[in-house]
C-alpha cells in the first residue's frame, strides 16, 4: 500500500484487494454470475463494514515508584531500570500507569493474587514482569545464600509460542541489562536468569557432548560468526551487514544476553568437557 494514499483511498484499496483475491481464487465463467458477485462484493456487510476511527483515552499515571511504599530492594531495582536508557528507551517508566502501580502494590506489599484486564498497548506485561523483578530483588538482597541456589522462582505461561518469542526480547533487555545485572551480582553474586521452554528449545533431556555438537552448532554459525565478523577491523560490505544485523538484534532484545558470547560458546576446535567429564563450553 502506498504511503501517499489518503485514509479513504487506503480503505478502498484494501477492499479492492480482497475483492480481487476472491474473484481470482473462486473462478466462475458465466458473465451474469460474475456481475452479480461483483455487486455483492460492493455491498456493505458482505466482505466489509463501514470504516470508522476509534481513539482511546491515555492511560493514567498517578504515583511515582518511590511513592508506592515498595520494599527497599524492589524499589531500588525498579529505579535502576527506570533510570537506564537501553537503545533510546527506558527499561521501566516512572511513574507507571495506575494499573501497573496497583499490580506492584498488590503483589509486593499485600502478597495478593490478581487478574488484569486492560486494552491493547496498555502495558499488561509490566503488571507481572515488574513484580517478578521486585520479588527477585527482594530475595537477592535479603537472602543472598538462597538466591545463589538455581531454582524456578517464576513461571510465565503463554498460549502460543509466537507470544513467547515476542516477549523474549523484553526479558532480555530488562534482565540482561548491565545495570540491572550488576545490582543482582552486588547483592548475591550472580545475575537473575531466565530460560525459554518451547519447541525452539535446543533439545530436551540429558545433556551429552554429541548432542551439543549437533544441536548447539547453529548458535556458533549464526551468532558467534556474525559477532566475529562485526568485530573485524575491515570495512567490507559483509562486515557492515554483520554490524548492522548485530546492532538491530541487540536493539530488539533478540541477541543472547551473554557478557562474552564468544567465550561462552568456545572456539570450534576446543573440547566440550574437561578431563573430569564436566562441561566447559556453553555453561550457564
Amino acid at each position: 500500500m502506498s504511503p501517499s494514499l489518503t485514509l479513504s483511498e487506503s480503505i478502498d484499496s484494501l477492499h479492492e484487494a480482497l475483492s480481487d483475491y476472491i474473484e481470482a481464487t473462486y473462478h466462475i465463467s458465466d458473465p451474469g454470475l460474475i456481475r452479480q458477485r461483483q455487486r455483492l462484493l460492493l455491498e456493505l456487510g458482505i466482505i466489509r463494514q463501514k470504516a470508522y476511527l476509534e481513539s482511546t483515552p491515555r492511560y493514567r499515571t498517578e504515583s511515582t515508584l518511590s511513592e508506592l511504599n515498595l520494599p527497599a530492594p524492589a524499589l531500588e531495582i525498579l529505579q535502576i531500570a527506570a533510570s537506564t536508557i537501553s537503545e533510546d528507551s527506558t527499561l521501566v517508566h516512572d511513574p507507571p500507569y495506575m494499573h501497573q502501580a496497583l499490580s506492584l502494590q498488590a503483589i509486593l506489599n499485600e502478597h495478593s493474587s490478581l487478574m488484569v484486564t486492560t486494552g491493547t498497548g496498555s502495558g499488561k506485561t509490566e503488571c507481572f514482569l515488574l513484580p517478578i523483578l521486585g520479588r527477585l530483588a527482594n530475595e537477592a538482597a535479603s537472602a543472598p545464600s538462597s538466591f545463589q541456589i538455581p531454582a524456578v522462582r517464576a513461571l510465565v505461561l503463554y498460549p502460543m509460542n509466537a507470544l513467547v518469542n515476542d516477549q523474549l526480547g523484553r526479558l532480555r533487555l530488562l534482565l540482561g541489562n548491565p545495570a540491572v545485572s550488576s545490582a543482582f551480582v552486588g547483592w548475591a553474586g550472580r545475575p537473575a536468569r531466565f530460560a525459554r521452554y518451547t519447541s525452539r528449545t535446543l533439545y530436551p533431556g540429558v545433556r551429552t557432548r554429541k548432542r551439543d555438537q549437533r544441536r548447539l552448532r547453529p548458535l556458533g554459525r549464526y551468532y558467534v560468526d556474525n559477532l566475529d565478523l562485526a568485530s573485524s577491523a575491515e570495512t567490507t560490505p559483509e562486515v557492515e551487514r554483520a554490524r548492522s544485523l548485530v546492532s538491530e538484534l541487540r536493539r530488539r532484545g533478540k541477541w543472547p544476553a551473554k557478557p562474552d558470547l564468544v567465550g561462552w560458546y568456545g572456539s570450534d576446535n576446543s573440547r566440550w568437557r574437561d578431563r573430569s567429564g564436566a562441561f566447559i563450553r556453553c555453561v550457564t
